[in-house]
């Protein structure tokens, strides 16, 4: 009887309190962990987001890939999709590896030398001149050839901008060529090929130039146009770089420098200087006779302007004579004697005020005439002798 007693249920709680209180917290646990991954999620969406605004820098330009493939957006309707990200806008890409964002330099230059392919290959030490070397050594040292079959060193420079942004970092440009860490530094890429087209635009050139033009830097041609072998240089690198569609355009091309070999480099300055000299002593010839002929024809103009001054003043001067005779004619035509006493009158008065002493002799009625001259003129009294000083 006892077992079959214990085999009845529970009465019922008469407190009315759950039957399962953990399970009442596991439920409220769930609820709060619920709110908190819908918070989560929330700021995960907000992070993607706006983790995924970006801008592109003043003076640089943006290529976004996804997944390795380049994209295209529509910035402006007028010009339609490009793949080129052009700074002033804001743009939005999904995070690392799903989308990686490339900046390059768009409008800042960028420069390249020819270092010393062309030069006696001397290591630098600090603080001292660089060594000058009588003889050049085969396999080491760098040269160029003239056009006469002369020997020059020289060592360039190219300055130039990305034109073609795409062109230029897809096809050419290689991310280690400017880094620090890299140990095959311009070996390879963008730069690398530039440097060897400078190179090759130098050499074709200088193949077409004497020394002594070299020396100088410039030539005349036979039409007498003014040549510069940098220009020439910079011509022939721009079409060597079109040719290969690299996405660069030239700014300038700069000569730090030429020269002879250091064996005939005395004998270049000396011919070099002789033709400075000459330049100079022409230069001051024709400086002289550019100053003479100011000179003449400026005495030229001031001489014909006073003849056509006198010219002017005696005929006006004769046609005023003429005026005046016409004049006095038609009065003596009309009253000659009336005319001939005032002529008489005028020719007198001219003539008495030339003369400083005048004499009138006129007829007493007795018939006598007397005359009196002043040899002398009247002594001043002196006011001295009858004021005399205390």
């Amino acid at each position: 009887m006892a077992e079959e007693k214990n085999l009845n249920p529970a009465p019922g709680n008469p407190s009315g309190q759950p039957a399962d209180a953990g399970m009442q917290s596991l439920v409220h646990m769930l609820r709060i962990l619920f709110w908190g991954l819908r918070v989560l999620i929330i700021l995960v969406f907000a992070y993607l987001l706006f983790s995924g605004m970006f801008r592109v820098d003043e003076g640089k330009v943006a290529m976004l890939f996804r997944f390795g493939a380049l994209q295209s957006r529509q910035i402006d309707p007028d010009t339609g999709p490009t793949s080129i990200l052009v700074s002033g806008h804001w743009y939005w890409a999904w995070p690392y590896p799903i989308d990686r964002v490339k900046e390059m330099a768009a409008d800042t230059s960028l420069s390249v030398n020819t270092e010393n392919h062309f030069r006696p290959w001397v290591k630098a030490v600090p603080g001292q001149e660089e060594q000058q070397l009588e003889v050049l050594r085969p396999g080491v040292d760098g040269y160029t050839l003239t056009g006469d079959t002369n020997i020059m060193h020289a060592q360039w420079e190219v300055t130039y901008r990305v034109s073609d942004a795409s062109a230029y970092y897809l096809k050419f440009y290689d991310d280690n060529e400017r880094s620090a860490d890299s140990k095959d530094t311009h070996k390879r890429g963008a730069e690398q090929i530039i440097n060897c087209l400078l190179s090759e635009a130098v050499i074709l050139e200088f193949a077409t130039w004497k020394g002594e033009e070299l020396w100088s830097t410039t030539r005349v041609l036979p039409d007498g146009t003014v040549e510069s072998i940098k220009d020439r240089v910079q011509e022939r690198l721009s079409r060597l770089l079109a040719e290969v569609g690299l996405g660069v355009q030239v700014q300038s091309v700069n000569i730090i420098g030429i020269s002879p070999p250091d064996a005939t480099r005395a004998s270049f300055e000396s011919v070099n200087a002789s033709q400075e000299d000459g330049q100079k002593e022409i230069l001051n010839a024709k400086t002289y006779r550019d100053k003479v002929i100011l000179e003449a024809e400026g005495r030229k103009y001031q001489i014909i302007n006073e003849a056509k001054s006198y010219q002017t003043r005696v005929v006006e001067t004769v046609k005023a004579d003429s005026s005046y005779f016409e004049t006095v004619l038609a009065e003596y035509n009309r009253n000659p004697d009336t005319m001939l006493t005032a002529l008489y009158t005028d020719a007198l008065r001219e003539v008495l005020a030339n003369v400083p002493n005048k004499y009138i002799v006129h007829r007493l009625p007795d018939g006598k005439q007397e005359l009196r001259l002043q040899l002398s003129p009247v002594p001043e009294k002196d006011n001295r002798l009858q004021n005399p000083q205390p």
